[in-house]
């Protein structure tokens, strides 16, 4: 590896230092281009996984959102690569490990990743010229494309807003707590950028004019505005040199006034804001309430750490004192915190769901009286321990599910760079980990307490109150609204709006020329891995049950994965065995309290989670392994103790305290009214595919299905609590048996013995049960159902399985994947339909789905699904372009993974029976997959989008006006 020198000269960038950073094992280097005024931090590492970034700090004075808008159009077509969408066919065709581009509050981030040199490469060219010669500056139709624009298709037709910001907004603030964070920061931020939307309001992005996004792309998107980001492994040399030659010596230094401007204090602030709800659905305990305290000297790394800990004890423990006295007040039903920092003046918020209008004035006396409590009699130690146990595990263990980790560590420096301060600050930890212990035998922790909390008077309380009605007045109004425009204007304008819409339509349809697509560069498929990863497993008895081993190298930790299979169980028995999943851990057993297992699970593991899961036979959807899942993990150095406490909470929850059941219940209800419509895309893709496929019936079952059931629990809780322990309690029994048990354990090979001796006690402490075999059976049926909300976008899906028709999986399958979300739905639904996006799944059982993703329209995506069988038929592309469909499908295959993915990927092959001959032989399809190949599988998609299976969660108007096309209109809870 090259070392680089301060104050040397490489290809026109000075090195201004060079450091070590142990934390992360890497060298890092500060440069800055002398001509041109960028910046650059490069983290020096035997890391493969490489990265790029190039950020800008961008501060908008008003909520069009117009750095979102620039994000989205930067990547639509450049200087060398004048495609309209350059970004898609990176997808399309790369092998990168991450592809995006990120609109932040105070900054715009372009990241980057590949393990190849030349695809990394390759990204980095196309990211830096779409960033500095974007087509945008002087192609209207981008803006109208991207952010918005009239929609007119006749004369008499109405006159609507549409574009893909635009419609993506309307689906974020579909969410009452996006809606709420929008209010609190506005109620804060009065007089700096964080006061407005850096996503845009959709009632304000219509203002932006191209004149307006031009100017603010020319204030901003200069280099010596810009932050560059390298990680990882590669030839700096040369990629100094081609950032410098490239792009770089164009510009000379210039004085950009982008400073993030502190808000002053303002005097403590409450406020109440309306939200629309369905017109029949009911307002009680629906309101949110949010109270953020600003605190000004957070970009201090080590307070940073010592609020996520005093969080987490004040709040999210289940054991958390400030928690415990809102919901014991009745104040709420889930009580949250959040320490909200990468912002100049970062944040601390309460958040309360599940509650009343009156019950604001209730808040603040709780959480005065409480920290007052804290501070005077000083926070328990224990608590505290556990939480900086927590901290400290997740800073060491630096897994980012599947995300590159010079992705994060970017993200991470822009934190403190982004401000003028030293960008190593949020790379180390150590020195701030020793404050943090040191701490708990001060009073370090209860006077930060004091000072940033209790005594500051810097704060905002705010709620949103439930409306029956509130998003169908608005969306009248703005009808009304656009309506009378309309009149006012004269028939030439008219005629403009019509022609502007057809000829943006036409651009949409219309294909890049052969010449444009091949401006971007690609790998060839001579270039690619043709074997597939192999993950050993080890497979053993112990005690007699089936122990695997999947050998990792972990940094002394272990990960356990027990699987409790679920077969023998009912169909009425299944509600309840996803409720005690949500509920094991934060419920007492027979030894301790749920506060005090709580600290326990802190002091001793990384993390202790349940789930339920079904997983799928590789090649038939009537067959699965259903299973409750305990996931954890530590040092193998504690897994005795993790070992006692899988015994404890396996074999001894009790149920008895019938005020922790319903406060359970009634949380996990409140959670699910806030989440459920921005996770609308996984709960119309399970609930679709229930209509066929036995596994994802039983998916469905813990999603819309089960969020029925805890809505309905919820309401009668007083009245059932007595029945639900004692269902539990039995389920609990059948549930933990020795027969039902396999076992997953990844890590080193001591690590994996020492991790199995230490479990031994508990394996042997459970009962034997009887190996069961019935899987649960559910009433197929097609339902075909349009379910209320009172969102303003949709999530609409059709699809079905394609082995009832007598077709097989292929390999051809997860090309078409490809294919179908970055190209043929990609300019249907997104370009030209205005949703934020759609995807497809084709699964190997046979199950098969289209769904669009915040998406204004409903009908004419339905007709886009009837049409793709068509599209397959006449599909014609280059060698070329094939080979990047391959590429592209294969970035997504082949996922670096960390040692925690490596082991859950081995127990999805195990359970599913996929064998990696079965896997290669899939492999071996996909990268022989030809033009023809896709061609064949138009009657596939023909047969099961005439079965006519839908399913659509969305706007309440727009499912009813689309009535004729379900069995039944439902609400999203009965």
């Amino acid at each position: 590896m090259m070392e680089l020198k301060k104050a040397c000269m490489v290809h026109g960038f000075r090195v201004i230092r060079g450091e070590y950073v142990n934390e992360i094992a890497s060298q890092v280097y500060e440069l800055q281009h002398e001509k041109s005024g960028a910046r650059v931090l490069y983290i020096q590492n035997e890391d493969d996984n490489k990265v790029f970034s190039i950020s800008f700090r961008t501060t908008p004075m008003d909520s069009t959102g117009v750095p979102h808008i620039c994000e989205h159009s930067t990547l639509c077509g450049s200087r060398k690569f004048p495609l309209k969408e350059p970004f898609v066919e990176l997808v399309k065709g790369s092998l990168n490990t991450f592809l995006n581009a990120m609109t932040f509050p105070d900054k715009t981030m372009y990241p980057v990743a590949s393990r190849n040199a030349q695809d990394f490469h390759n990204l980095m060219d196309v990211y830096l010229d779409a960033v500095f010669f974007p087509n945008m500056l002087h192609d209207r139709q981008v803006l109208m494309q991207e952010g918005w624009h009239y929609e007119l298709e006749s004369a008499t037709a109405p006159l609507t807003y549409s574009g893909v910001v635009y419609n993506e907004m309307k689906g974020v603030f579909s969410s009452p707590d996006s809606q709420l964070e929008r209010h609190v920061m506005a109620s804060l931020f009065p007089q700096t950028t964080y006061g407005v939307e850096s996503g845009g309001d959709p009632d304000d992005i219509p203002t932006l004019t191209f004149e307006g996004f031009t100017n603010f792309y020319r204030t901003y998107y200069h280099p010596s505005n810009s932050y560059i980001f390298l990680y990882g492994d590669m030839d700096i040399e040369n990629t100094l040199a081609f950032i410098d030659s490239e792009y770089l010596h164009h510009f000379d230094k210039q004085k950009i006034d982008s400073a993030v401007t502190r808000q002053h204090c303002l005097k403590a602030i409450t406020k109440t804001f309306p939200y629309g709800v369905a017109s029949d659905e009911n307002t009680t305990q629906k309101t949110l309430h949010s109270l953020t305290y600003v605190i000004d000297d957070a970009l201090d790394t080590t307070l940073g750490l010592a609020l996520k800990v005093l969080t987490y004890v004040l709040v999210t423990s289940p054991a958390a004192p400030l928690k415990k006295a809102l919901l014991d007040a009745q104040v709420g039903k889930d009580i949250s915190a959040d320490f909200q920092d990468g912002v100049l003046q970062p944040m601390w918020s309460l958040s309360v769901h599940g509650s009343d209008p009156d019950d604001q004035a209730k808040i603040i006396p709780i959480v005065q009286n409480v920290l007052q409590e804290c501070i005077t009699t000083g926070l328990d130690r224990k608590a505290l321990t556990g939480a900086l146990n927590r901290v400290e595990f997740l800073l060491r263990e630096a897994d980012f599910a599947g995300r590159p980790k010079g992705l994060i560590y970017g993200i991470r420096c822009m934190d403190t760079w982004l401000y003028d301060k030293d960008p190593l600050d949020s790379l180390r930890y150590e020195e701030s980990l020793k404050v943090l212990r040191n701490g708990l035998h001060t009073r370090y922790y209860e006077e930060i307490l004091k000072k940033y909390i209790l005594d500051n008077s810097y704060y905002a309380l705010v709620s949103l109150v439930p409306e029956s009605g509130l998003t169908e007045k608005h969306d009248q109004a703005q009808a009304q609204a656009l309506a009378e425009y309309k009149k006012t204007l004269s028939a030439a304008k008219i005629e403009q709006i019509i022609a502007d819409t057809k000829a943006l339509k036409k651009r949409q349809a219309a294909p890049d020329s052969p010449e444009a697509l091949a401006t971007i560069p690609i790998l060839s498929r001579d270039d690619l891995s043709k074997q597939i990863e192999k993950i050993e497993r080890r497979e053993y008895m112990h005690d007699g049950v089936k122990v695997i081993h999947i050998p990792a190298v972990t940094n002394d930790i272990t990960y356990l994965s027990a699987y409790f299979d679920l077969h023998g169980f009912t169909v009425d028995e299944l509600p309840y065995v996803y409720l005690l999943s949500d509920l094991l851990g934060e419920i007492d057993t027979a030894q301790q309290s749920y506060e005090t297992l709580a600290m326990q699970v802190d002091l001793v593991t990384g993390g202790l989670d349940f789930s339920v899961e079904a997983i799928a036979d590789y090649q038939d959807n009537t067959v699965y392994t259903p299973v409750l899942k305990v996931k954890a993990k530590g040092l193998t150095s504690n897994f005795a103790a993790i070992g006692d406490l899988l015994r404890e909470v396996t074999l001894e929850t009790i149920f008895t305290r019938k005020e922790r059941l319903i406060e359970l219940v009634e949380e996990v209800k409140a959670n699910w009214d806030m989440d459920a419509f921005r996770r609308g895309n996984i709960l119309v893709t399970h609930r679709l595919l229930s209509y066929v496929s036995q596994v994802e019936a039983f998916c469905d079952a813990g999603e819309m299905t089960y969020y029925q059931f805890i809505s309905q629990l919820a309401d009668n809780i007083e009245q059932e609590v007595d029945s639900l322990a004692n269902t539990l309690q039995k389920i609990l029994q059948k549930v933990m048996t020795k027969s039902a048990l396999t076992i997953a354990i990844t890590g080193s090979d001591a690590d994996y013995q020492d991790a199995l001796s230490a479990l031994a006690p508990w394996i042997k402490s459970l009962p034997a049960g009887s190996k069961k075999t019935t899987l649960c059976q559910f009433a197929l049926r097609q339902r075909n159902e349009g379910i209320v909300t009172s969102g303003k976008v949709q999530y609409v899906a059709k699809g079905g399985n394609i082995r009832s028709h007598g077709f097989d999986y292929t390999g051809a399958l997860a090309i078409l994947d490809t294919i179908l979300q970055y190209g043929y739905l990609w300019t249907k639904v997104r370009v030209q339909g205005g949703a934020y996006g759609a995807m497809t799944r084709f699964s190997g059982n046979g199950d098969m789905i289209f769904c669009s993703y915040r998406d204004p329209n409903l009908g004419s995506t339905l007709d886009v699904y009837d049409t793709v069988a068509d599209y397959l038929e006449g599909f014609a592309v280059s060698e070329r372009e094939m080979t990047k469909y391959v590429i592209g499908t294969l970035s997504r295959v082949d996922i670096p993974l960390t040692p925690s993915l490596r082991g859950e990927k081995a127990m999805r092959q195990y359970f599913s029976g996929l064998t990696d001959e079965v896997a290669q032989h899939r492999r071996d399809q996909l990268l022989q997959v030809t033009v023809a190949d896709i061609r064949q599988l138009a009657p596939l998609i023909r047969a099961v989008m005439a079965e006519n299976n839908v399913c659509v969660m969305g706007n309440e108007g727009k499912i009813k006006e689309a009535a004729a096309r379900f069995s039944q209109v439902i609400p999203l809870t009965k």
